[in-house]
Parts: C-alpha cells; sequence; structure tokens
C-alpha cells in the first residue's frame, strides 16, 4: 500500500475490505498477512496458523464494525492520547505515528506507531486502531520524521494526509 492507495483517509483499510471481498486482493497481498495476524492475536487465536478464506471475510467484518462504530464516551474517556500525530503508511499498512500517554503498555511519552488504522475523526478528537481508541491531540508530522532519522523505522515508511478542517485550537 502506498499513500495514493488509501481511497478514503478518515477510513484507510476500506480499500483492503473492498478488495478482500471481491478477491482483488488476498493473503499474498503486502500487508494481509501482518493485519490478519494481528487480528488473531487480538482475538486470542493462534497468528501463523495456515490463513484461509473464512479469515479475510472474518477479518473484513471485524474492520468494517470498529469503522462504523461511534466511541462510548467511556472508552475515550480511558484512552491513551496521542500526541504531536501523523497518518503514515509502515510495512504497508496505514497507521498512526507519535507520542503516547496514559497508554497501558508503553511508557509515558513514548514515540510509538499504533496497529493499524481503521479510522480516524480528527474532528471529534479521536482514532480507531485494530487494537483501541485513542483520543487526539495535536497532529504534527515531527515524530515521524525522527523515528525515520533514527532508524527505528523503515526507510519506505511515508506519510498520508489526514484531512483537517479546522484544526485545533
Amino acid at each position: 500500500m502506498t499513500p495514493d492507495e488509501i481511497i478514503d483517509p478518515l477510513r484507510p483499510l476500506l480499500h483492503v475490505t473492498g478488495g478482500l471481498r471481491t478477491g482483488a486482493l488476498t493473503e499474498f497481498d503486502a500487508g494481509i498477512a501482518p493485519l490478519v495476524r494481528t487480528h488473531r492475536l487480538l482475538s486470542g487465536t493462534n497468528p501463523f496458523d495456515e490463513i484461509l478464506q473464512h479469515d479475510l471475510f472474518d477479518l473484513c467484518d471485524h474492520i468494517d464494525s470498529l469503522a462504523g462504530a461511534m466511541p462510548e464516551p467511556s472508552a475515550l474517556a480511558t484512552a491513551p492520547q496521542i500526541d504531536r500525530w501523523c497518518g503514515a503508511v509502515v510495512e504497508d499498512l496505514p497507521v498512526l505515528i507519535g507520542v503516547v500517554t496514559s497508554h497501558p503498555r508503553l511508557r509515558e511519552g513514548a514515540r510509538t506507531m499504533t496497529s493499524p488504522l481503521v479510522r480516524i475523526a480528527p474532528q471529534e478528537g479521536w482514532a480507531r486502531t485494530l487494537s483501541r481508541y485513542y483520543r487526539l491531540g495535536r497532529p504534527d508530522q515531527s515524530c515521524l520524521a525522527a523515528l525515520l532519522a533514527e532508524g527505528r523505522l523503515r526507510a519506505d515508511a511515508q506519510p498520508f494526509n489526514v484531512p483537517i478542517v479546522g484544526g485545533w485550537t
């Protein structure tokens, strides 16, 4: 996946679900197998089992359900925050790159890459990845640039533009 292949930057995995459902994409396409493995890890199943067609449809259903859901206020209240964030395509998957606080597994202020980005609602201040919701702080591509300069991300990682009408005040 490249930034140009993202049909809808607010739902960047839309082309994946559409492609898998129509057969235009398969488990052999870049990014699909890691996406299935991540989905399996989150659901507690063996990520390295052979990928079958029902796994691909299950993944599509899961992504579509996450992309269509609105977060409960309580889920957002306890969600980690990501600041200095930007959308990026890393290893053929759309993600957020930024600095997180209140994350259950990462240290405060860690610069990180999220799990694959399913939906982002910058006007409402939240994003949904395959694993969790995030509250959005200020957008900024400096974290991506720093991680690239330090060699902590693949050199082919590329930013993609998330429309932010009106921005933050």
